[in-house]
């Protein structure tokens, strides 16, 4: 029964209240309160306090929970493994990534892998950065594709690919300047951006500021679509990742323009793994496919 009760704990956590939670298994309060109840007796630790209709993790909690996941994690490893066994050929892969990654990059991976492999199941899971290196170390995905560096004991990292930043406009803009923009020609020009704090905003901030321009931001989103669509429109320009805006310079929706003076700067897309881990037959065929398409070498599991 304690593989149950750590089941409801967790998902009490991640709903927020022991009501949802009895709700989204199909439970009375009553039996997810008890469960709850005996790991806590079990522990001899209280997991959480309450404000109102409102539960929050104690520092023990907060541990159990970190705990508790890794373990349901091991469980559905486990299960994976004996349906590999028992059906060659199948299981499941679960990618973590940026919503960039998810949006121009993983789309054409996925329908390839499928292709090859068309019983296996795929799931994806997106975030930012930070929230996908979470994933990975809590067991939630089998790997993952990030954009910034990361440095930690359990994570292996493996580049994949750089991704240029770009200045680009609508054409009908684009048609109104200098073949050639000096740093003084872009100052002038609205701006279209990511949402100040944001990771890449501050990446485009660094770099214009580098280039002694002090941007006249007219639009702000949270998304690459939403920049895209405002900049093809002819509201101002952006400074974009390459992959971000590839399909809409091809088909000349966008014009990339010529910024002699724009620092060379890209980010660079990598695979995260954990370290030391047994994968399953599905997750090394995906994996062998991001080898053979970006011409890397990713160290195999002990």
């Amino acid at each position: 029964m304690l593989l149950q009760h750590l089941i409801t704990f967790c998902r009490v956590v991640e709903e927020g209240s022991f009501t949802r939670a009895a709700q989204v298994q199909n439970l009375t309060q009553p039996s997810v309160t008890k469960q709850v109840g005996a790991l806590e007796d079990h522990l001899q630790v209280q997991l959480f306090t309450r404000q109102g209709k409102q539960v929050h993790l104690t520092p023990a909690g907060e541990l159990v929970y970190d705990y508790a996941r890794q373990v349901l994690h091991l469980v559905a490893q486990c299960e994976a493994a004996v349906q590999e066994m028992r059906s060659p050929g199948s299981g499941s892969v679960t990618v973590g990534c940026v919503h960039t990654i998810g949006l121009f990059t993983l789309p054409d991976l996925l329908a390839a892998f499928v292709r090859e492999h068309p019983r296996v199941k795929i799931n994806v899971k997106t975030g930012n950065n930070r929230e996908t290196v979470a994933m990975l170390l809590h067991g939630e995905v089998d790997l993952g594709l990030i954009t910034t560096p990361q440095v930690h004991e359990r994570i292996a990292v493996i580049p994949l690919f750089e991704d240029p930043l770009v200045a680009v406009a609508s054409p009908s803009l684009a048609a109104d300047l200098p073949p050639v923009l000096g740093n003084a020609d872009l100052a002038r020009l609205p701006f279209i951006g990511y949402v100040r704090g944001a990771q890449f905003r501050n990446t485009i901030d660094q770099i214009l500021e580098e280039m002694g321009i002090q941007p006249k931001f007219v639009m702000e989103f949270d998304n690459h679509e939403a920049i895209k669509t405002m900049v093809g429109l002819g509201f101002g320009v952006a400074l974009e990742p390459v992959s971000a805006v590839r399909q809409e310079l091809d088909s000349g929706q966008l014009v990339r323009l010529n910024v002699p003076g724009l620092p060379q700067s890209s980010r660079t897309t990598s695979l995260i793994l954990r370290r030391g881990e047994r994968r399953s037959a599905a997750v090394n065929a995906f994996l062998a496919l991001l080898e053979r398409r970006y011409a890397v070498e990713i160290s195999p599991a002990p």
